[in-house]
């Protein structure tokens, strides 16, 4: 109910400059990709594009395509490498740190998006497996424990709140 904004797939490139800037909760002239932490734009140059973190083949069609929350800026090459393979550990999962090459622990960042998605939006019939968004639940609560909730996601939370009006509870109450 208090999701008083809905933000438009094209929109986002021009929010996250307060959403995902460099210098956590003010305006910057960089943005941080998502998974490796570079800095790009925040001009659209076609050198980073919008990251579906629940794939939009995985049951995304309706509004929920556009929620910033789950929506991240990447470098374009970054958003290829994902593709929509579901997260995970195992060989056949795609690990979100590893852009960083290990710089970023994401794994909590993702597991919490995740969360917010299917309990926000209902898409519940592609969550688990290979063919989800993520490996299991034992992984997803691994991951929110090794990785906990710091002050860049929750400068993102209270800026996206003053954007839409709504906040990822798992980050408030993870």
């Amino acid at each position: 109910s208090n999701h008083s904004y809905k933000t438009s797939y094209e929109a986002t490139k021009n929010l996250y400059q307060y959403t995902d800037c460099q210098n956590s909760g003010k305006t910057s002239s960089k943005i941080s990709s998502f998974y490796s932490g570079k800095a790009i734009g925040p001009a659209w140059d076609g050198g980073w594009n919008r990251e579906h973190t629940w794939p939009n083949s995985k049951g995304l069609g309706g509004q929920d395509e556009n929620d910033i929350i789950m929506l991240r800026p990447t470098t374009t090459a970054e958003n290829s490498s994902r593709g929509n393979e579901a997260f995970g550990k195992s060989g056949s999962y795609y690990d979100p740190n590893g852009e960083s090459n290990g710089k970023y622990n994401l794994h909590g960042d993702v597991a919490r998006i995740c969360l917010y998605v299917y309990v926000r939006w209902g898409n519940t019939s592609y969550m688990w497996g290979t063919s989800g968004v993520m490996e299991s639940k034992e992984v997803l609560l691994e991951w929110m424990e090794e990785d906990p909730v710091d002050t860049w996601e929750l400068g993102r939370n209270d800026a996206v709140q003053s954007i839409t009006g709504t906040r990822n509870v798992f980050v408030d109450y993870p």
